[in-house]
Parts: structure tokens; sequence; C-alpha cells
């Protein structure tokens, strides 16, 4: 619809490695390459698609490679680091709105939770691998990047966790305050 009415929109379009296992994945790709429409696929690679690991969702060496056969670029991003990432999405959407085509994106990460709340990752995921990849965990790591850059301290922190705190009091109390139906 942004193409057929000339607005200078993308669409960008979330979905974990275990979407692109599934058929609407290729054929919204193929669309999307033959009508070089402006679209961003954005893959969170976790390494599990719940409980099959990614070696088991695909022969392809990266998810990023799947563009190649909807005749568009593909490219892999360190998902963990939260300005590389801004980075290449912010490009492929610029890209795509310049009238230049999709665009896959495979953000390279790891899930460090149960999928969802009737899942049991302890189950499948491996305790070292697991461990391993906490140390690349992205909010962390961007904390300790604006920490060493001087632009976060303890104190913002705290400031922050005290204000969130205080909003989400602010919206139970709302919520708790209304009356029955």
């Amino acid at each position: 619809a942004f193409k057929y009415r000339k607005q200078d929109r993308v669409a960008v379009v979330c979905l974990g490695d275990g979407g692109t296992s599934e058929g609407d994945f290729y054929e919204a790709m193929n669309v999307a390459g033959v009508w070089n429409l402006p679209v961003v696929f954005v893959v969170n690679n976790n390494k599990w698609a719940i409980s099959v690991s990614l070696d088991k969702q695909t022969a392809t060496k990266t998810i990023a490679q799947k563009a190649i056969a909807a005749g568009f670029d593909g490219i892999q991003v360190d998902g963990n680091d939260i300005l590389a990432t801004r980075q290449v999405v912010g490009e492929a959407i610029e890209k795509a709105r310049r009238g230049e085509g999709p665009t896959l994106i495979e953000a390279l990460t790891y899930r460090l939770c149960d999928h969802t709340t009737a899942d049991d990752a302890t189950r499948y995921q491996p305790p070292k691998e697991v461990e391993a990849a906490s140390h690349e965990e992205p909010i962390v790591r961007f904390k300790h990047f604006l920490e060493q850059k001087k632009m976060w301290n303890a104190t913002q922190e705290e400031a922050l966790l005290n204000d969130c705190a205080k909003e989400v009091q602010e919206a139970v109390d709302e919520y708790l305050s209304r009356p029955a139906q």
C-alpha cells in the first residue's frame, strides 16, 4: 500500500528465527523482492524456536542468506549491540524509503529465558551456553558502554528505577480505584 500510494513510509516486520521456517515468511519475502517493496524484515535469531535449535530449523548457514532467493539484501548484525542494530535497521529503512527495495536483517542474539510461561528452557538449553550468552545481554552491555563513556552513572540509574516504580504504582493505583463493572 505504501508503494502504491507513493507514501514515504516503510513497513518493518519483526519475527523470531522460528518464523523463518513458515511458508508465509517465504511468500512475503518473494512478493517484497518481486515488487521491490519498502519493507525491512528484522529476524531476532536467538538460536531457539521454542525448543527447536536453529540447526534443526534450517539448512542455511545464516538466516540472512535466505534473502538471496528473494532477490534482495540480507545482513547479519550483532543483535546484542544496540548501537550496531540501530545503525543497520536505520540504513535499511532509508534504503527502502529511497525505493531501493527490501532488506532482511538477522540480529544474532540468544534467548536467556523461557520462550513462554508454558516453556521450561532448562530442558533443552545447555547451561554453559546460557551462561556464556548472559555476558552479552544487550541492556547490561549498553549500560556498561554508557558508563565507560561517562554518559550514565549510579545516580541516574537510581532515579530511573524510582521513576519507573512510581509510574507503575500510579498505573496500578488508577486501575484499582476504578469502579467495578
